[in-house]
């Protein structure tokens, strides 16, 4: 689920980089409704994908809400994460 996450929160990322650029540079109505749909539904695939994870990783809820907060900020900083501490070897205790 971990490698799922990765690829879905840098997904996640470069879908609102591409928002942006429809909204802001390209200002392009018909980019914006579809690079904005797909955004949509993979960002709330990612905050689930987030929830999900979080009592078998070990997140904090004040980390959760972090990065569902920061948007294509939190992406990078769940990529960076996963990818520097990995997955514990032994999850922590689903109730935390």
């Amino acid at each position: 689920m971990a490698k799922a996450l990765k690829i879905v929160a840098l997904v996640e990322t470069v879908s609102y980089l591409l928002l942006a650029y429809f909204w802001l540079i390209a200002q392009d109505d018909i980019g914006k409704k579809v690079v904005g749909s797909i955004h949509g539904m993979v960002w709330l695939a990612f905050v689930a994908m987030v929830v999900i994870i979080k009592p078998k990783i070990g997140w904090s809820w004040g980390y959760v809400a972090l990065v569902v907060l920061t948007g294509p900020i939190g992406g990078v900083l769940v990529f960076a994460r996963l990818q520097i501490e990995g997955v514990p070897k032994q999850y922590p205790s689903a109730h935390r």
